[in-house]
């Protein structure tokens, strides 16, 4: 359900359950969580890449394993449902997004550093409708990918965003035509793979950490992560 591939030193993660738009149960949330910390571990891979099989992104969890109790009972202090979101990777994360990227499967996406969509991707945190919480950071990242105000609009009213908008907004950083998201994922992934790594490692620190820190502190860890 989960498929590993190198592409260089790009390491290619596919969500692979198209029968269910790559909505994840609780085997696959752990197949993704060894894939991410894979990646992590190898030194010949630079960046990652996340997409999903079959025209599809993620449709988020899937509800038929969540009413088995595939899924272990959620925790404030426990492994988030998609199991990644609440790690903070040290290699970049590209999201190529085809089709539905709902729920779970939004947040996994907002979880990605760039995230590269076609003209058929679909966003929006459609649990919310059902009664189902953010469980993996959407109502963090979200407002601060587009801002509060249409953050609180996707939120509020569990509606679905077209690319268009979402390019709009800087939720996706490159729109291309269907099929292509895969193709330009990997082409971005490359070219970062391909910078040197120690100025680029720190810049996307400081850009990820400077968040909780006064502009003045922010500014001095930015030169600490530039100078060590």
């Amino acid at each position: 359900m989960i498929r590993n591939e190198d592409r260089g030193p790009v390491r290619l993660i596919t969500l692979d359950r198209p029968e269910r738009r790559n909505a994840v149960d609780g085997p696959m949330a752990e197949a993704l969580g060894e894939a991410v910390a894979a990646a992590e571990r190898d030194d010949e891979v630079a960046a990652v890449v996340l997409t999903g099989a079959g025209g599809a992104f993620c449709a988020g969890n899937d509800l038929k394993a969540m009413a088995a109790g595939d899924f272990p009972v959620p925790t404030a202090d426990g492994p988030p449902p998609m199991r990644v979101t609440r790690a903070a990777p040290a290699k970049p994360v590209v999201a190529a997004i085809e089709g539905y990227c709902f729920g779970g499967g939004f947040e996994l996406a907002l979880w990605a550093d760039l995230r590269v969509a076609s003209t058929t991707a679909e966003f929006g945190a459609l649990n919310l409708g059902q009664g189902l919480p953010c469980l993996d950071a959407a109502t963090v990242r979200l407002p601060r990918i587009v801002g509060q105000g249409r953050a609180l609009d996707v939120l509020l009213t569990a509606r679905r965003v077209p690319a268009e908008e979402a390019l709009a907004w800087g939720l996706i950083t490159r729109l291309v035509e269907p099929g292509r998201a895969l193709e330009e994922g990997l082409a971005m992934a490359g070219a970062v793979a391909g910078l040197p790594p120690g100025a680029l490692r720190a810049a996307r620190r400081s850009v990820l950490e400077q968040w909780a820190l006064p502009e003045g502190e922010a500014a001095r860890e930015e030169a600490r992560l530039a100078l060590r």
